[in-house]
């Protein structure tokens, strides 16, 4: 099979769609558009067109996506990732009728949510192909009953967790990372870990204000992005009390990211609760966190909630101390449920399962062998 893949996501930061090549990659050969960072080190050129941050990215990746898809003699699957990757998609489906198309649709946006005019066009767009796709993946089984009934489809998505494992990729070498890193984790402390770097709206200002009442026995790493105002705030509270156990970190790619997972103890997974979307999310940091051993203490969101009780791989509180303080305590307790998880989960069989009803529904539509 030829399979013609686009997303929006950057390659370098998005595990999700990296699974999803992935798949695609098992199913047959794949040409594959996405986004990178600057200094990507591209490794697959035969098959992977990239398209580079600037104000101009949506307008070059849409004629790159088009263009891709014009040279290729013939498209069995055209695999459509999220919201972004809508209107190409439209757009080829009409000019190369693809034997299938497959939608991916990983977050959960719903019209009557939407507060902006740009957002609302996306919902409709993205509607719109719903019902016009072969195949709608969605990340878990509250989300796809959800896009069932509100979105009118015929048959339930199919579900693939975003169930994924950090791996070193070489980008960087041990040596490197451990020269620019090692000096953050000279202290005996209990390493606490959130990837949503310094976003108001997943709390970590509840997150940072908790290390107050933890004290120098925690240490609190914020990995990951956020806007000005957000880091102004955060720092604004690090420094009304004086903390010196907060660590502002910013974004790291795949191989910092895993090195500074392993260093710590503790992971923290948080959402807010004022939208589906985020009600019901489908946290691959979850899954990052537990695949590298760690315990981990999440908001009170349903799915993560289900995870910790289901399991006992860790605790949900939405104020952070309490959790924090009973996972610390019980550490072995959480870090034998946590082995004993991994055993039961496993990355590559995640994505056999979703090759498989893939295929499962290409024979059932009867245009293949």
């Amino acid at each position: 099979m030829n399979l013609f893949f686009i997303s929006y996501g950057i390659w370098e930061h998005d595990g999700r769609m990296r699974e999803l090549v992935g798949v695609c990659q098992l199913l047959g050969s794949t040409q594959y558009v996405t986004r990178v960072t600057s200094d990507f080190s591209q490794q697959d050129k035969d098959h992977h067109y990239i398209t580079n941050n600037s104000f101009l990215t949506p307008f070059v990746f849409i004629f790159k996506s088009l263009f891709i898809a014009l040279r290729m003699k013939k498209i069995d699957v055209l695999f459509v990732d999220n919201r972004m990757a809508v209107m190409p998609a439209i757009l080829i489906k009409r000019l190369k009728r693809p034997t299938f198309l497959v939608q991916d649709v990983r977050e959960l946006y719903l019209l009557n949510e939407t507060k902006h005019i740009k957002g609302k066009i996306g919902c409709i767009f993205e509607q719109y192909l719903m019902r016009q796709a072969d195949v709608v993946i969605s990340a878990n089984y509250h989300r796809a009953d959800i896009m069932k009934s509100s979105f009118h489809l015929d048959e339930k998505p199919i579900v693939f967790e975003n169930i994924r494992d950090l791996k070193y990729t070489g980008m960087m070498s041990k040596k490197e990372i451990i020269d620019k890193y090692e000096a953050f984790f000279k202290k005996n402390t209990m390493r606490i870990i959130s990837t949503s770097g310094c976003s108001i709206e997943r709390t970590n200002d509840v997150l940072v204000e908790a290390m107050v009442n933890l004290g120098e026995g925690y240490e609190l790493f914020l990995v990951g992005s956020g806007s000005k105002g957000e880091i102004h705030t955060i720092k604004q509270i690090i420094e009304a009390h004086e903390l010196n156990n907060v660590h502002i970190i910013g974004k790291l790619n795949q191989d910092e990211l895993k090195y500074f997972v392993e260093n710590c103890h503790i992971g923290v997974v948080n959402y807010h609760q004022h939208d589906t979307n985020n009600k019901y999310c489908a946290s691959g940091k979850i899954y990052e966190f537990l695949f590298q051993g760690l315990p981990v203490v999440t908001t009170e969101n349903i799915p993560l909630m289900e995870l910790c009780d289901k399991f006992g791989i860790g605790l949900y509180d939405n104020t952070y101390v309490e959790a924090i303080r009973t996972v610390a305590k019980d550490y072995d307790f959480f870090k034998k449920n946590v082995q004993d998880f991994i055993q039961e989960f496993n990355v590559d069989e995640n994505k056999e399962n979703l090759v498989y009803r893939l295929g499962e529904h290409f024979r059932r539509q009867g245009r293949v062998n």
